[in-house]
């Protein structure tokens, strides 16, 4: 297996902590992105034994951001996000991904503005830990989950606040100028997300198996690499085509394939 390949949990929605850690062991994969939810359900102290246990690198811990258009909730926000960052610590991972929050009426400045706000605590405290937290571009359609829709702004975004900037792949490779803006920001890309997108989409999120639609995969791969990315790329995908062949059978296939593609590119 690709040293520098993880599978997030992302690819397990539905599987509980034990059961999709059983299938990152048996597959051979070094390193996962965990999600605070399945953490928490397990319980902290059972979760961090069963990580473990796994004997998994942890590449990240995943939660639900802040909300920049309501103030009332960023206690309760600070609150969830310093919690995935004693997991964080706990498992020696770098980073916590949040997405950038709903901006509710605000405009997208005003909106970063209070992104910035919210989370600087969370921020300080990350550093203090040697952890980063990163941003996550999402699609326009769900303005529930973020207000930031592409690469170019995620990465501002992180430039000035202090952040990583998640790179996935399913939401920007089709982006004007993507590569311009890889060899560009190749220094604050914390995670980079792949999976694959095979029209006719059937769901608003429908991502593919890598290798089984149009996303060219390899040449973003390459990019990222000859502009100096050294960290990990994470297979993530989910929605109809993924549950309907399995968890197992598509991350099989899916490991599989960006192995091939990470060699390829000189990773």
């Amino acid at each position: 297996m690709h040293p520098r390949l993880a599978l997030n949990s992302l690819s397990t929605a539905s599987w509980p902590l034990e059961q999709e850690l059983e299938l990152f062991v048996d597959l051979g994969v070094p390193r996962a992105g965990l999600f605070l939810d399945k953490l928490v359900a397990a319980g902290d102290d059972r979760a961090i034994q069963l990580v473990r246990d796994a004997g998994v690198a942890v590449t990240e811990v995943t939660c639900r951001g802040v909300t920049p258009s309501q103030p009332e909730r960023w206690s309760e926000d600070r609150a969830r996000l310093l919690h995935a960052l004693e997991f964080a610590r706990v498992f020696g991972a770098p980073f916590v991904s949040v997405t950038s929050g709903p901006a509710g009426t605000l405009s997208w400045e005003a909106a970063a503005a209070g992104l910035g706000e919210a989370l600087a605590p969370v921020v300080a405290a990350a550093s203090d830990d040697g952890v980063k937290v990163a941003i996550e571009q999402t699609l326009p359609i769900r303005p529930d989950v973020g207000f930031v829709h592409s690469l170019r702004d995620t990465v501002e975004l992180a430039r000035r606040f202090g952040l990583g900037a998640i790179l996935e792949a399913h939401y920007c490779f089709a982006e004007r100028g993507i590569e311009d803006t890889v060899r560009s920001s190749a220094d604050v890309v914390a995670v980079v997300q792949l999976s694959d997108l095979a029209p006719p989409c059937q769901a608003v999120l429908d991502r593919a198996v890598p290798g089984d639609g149009i996303i060219p995969l390899e040449r973003l791969v390459r990019t990222l690499v000859e502009s100096g990315y050294g960290g990990v790329f994470e297979l993530e995908m989910l929605g109809p085509r993924v549950e309907a062949e399995g968890y197992a059978c598509a991350c099989r296939r899916g490991v599989a394939h960006l192995d091939a593609v990470l060699t390829a590119a000189g990773a």
